[in-house]
């Protein structure tokens, strides 16, 4: 495993600047360094990369730092930013890419190819029909938005001799948002975000922790999971109770090769994602690459239901 400091930089853009309308130099910083953070998928940042000998670091566990470079004034015009953070790489991995995997921002890596559906009348895809009475219909792109989080599970649908491993967010304590692919838990990142401003707000600390949610045994070194209750296994139970947690949705997106839903309370967030551009573990029985098939969309995949439980 090897260790690498990814430090980006970049301008404060001009909309993040023009929006700042603050009455003191310490309001003012805090506008910019907190916008600047929230907005940093649209920066164009400039990377360096330094390898770092004779350090330990966590492969989920990441502090990172963004400083702010500005005039001391209430309205300031121009501004710098420098993000930095430490991660470790395996398997050739690009330490750029996995920063910024865990950083949330553009150009994660190389998009994973399609698989070809073979011809085989027992193969149905990566997705599954749900035959219970609980289906209201697709999900519509913004009825997530600003409800609050009460539920999560991968471990939905039945077919009457175990289940299939669906992926469910229940919303408000009710209607859940469902996405029918089969063994989901090998396909989805969770991030937990949390941010920390210095008293005089020239610097944010962020602590990021990304794992996928869940791998079987065999792959456990290379992707550690959120949750792990194989039998003759050390368990691994780390997924919050998202009804304590108290998170609104404030960020639902989905394309054809995954999608991003990110709840927000206070300074902690929430990010679960999956994409073409993000790493998978492999299928733990043939070793063979976890591929979509050509054709298949995940947007038009997710579905709103009445409750968690549903027959495939």
């Amino acid at each position: 495993m090897s260790t690498y400091h990814v430090v980006l930089k970049a301008t404060v853009p001009d909309r993040i600047l023009d929006s700042t309308k603050a009455e003191s130099e310490l309001r003012a910083r805090s506008w910019l360094l907190s916008q600047s953070w929230y907005e940093r998928r649209q920066i164009a940042w400039q990377p360096t990369i330094t390898p770092i000998s004779g350090r330990s670091q966590s492969p989920i566990r990441h502090d990172a730092q963004l400083d702010l470079d500005c005039p001391r004034t209430a309205q300031p015009r121009t501004g710098s930013l420098t993000l930095s953070i430490k991660v470790a790489v395996i398997n050739g991995e690009d330490p750029l890419a996995k920063a910024q995997r865990v950083l949330d921002l553009p150009g994660c890596g190389p998009a994973l190819t399609r698989a070809v559906k073979p011809d085989d009348p027992l193969e149905r895809g990566s997705f599954s029909s749900l035959r219970s009475n609980s289906v209201i219909g697709p999900v519509p792109p913004e009825w997530p938005i600003d409800r609050m989080l009460t539920a999560y599970s991968s471990h939905l649908g039945s077919y009457g001799q175990g289940g299939v491993g669906l992926s469910g967010w229940q919303c408000n304590g009710g209607s859940w948002i469902v996405l029918p692919l089969k063994y989901s838990d090998g396909w989805i990142w969770l991030t937990r975000e949390q941010i920390t401003p210095a008293s005089d707000y020239w610097t944010l600390g962020i602590d990021l922790d990304q794992r996928i949610l869940g791998v079987h045994p065999k792959d456990l070194a290379d992707f550690p999971p959120w949750e792990h209750c194989y039998a003759g296994h050390g368990q691994i139970l780390d997924l919050p109770d998202f009804a304590r947690e108290k998170a609104t949705i404030s960020r639902f997106e989905a394309d054809n090769g995954g999608f991003v839903l990110e709840a927000v309370n206070g300074l902690t967030r929430w990010r679960f994602a999956m994409g073409d551009d993000l790493p998978r573990p492999v299928w733990a029985g043939s070793r063979e690459p976890r591929h979509l098939y050509e054709g298949e969309s995940v947007a038009r995949a997710f579905v709103l239901t009445h409750d968690c439980y549903l027959d495939v």
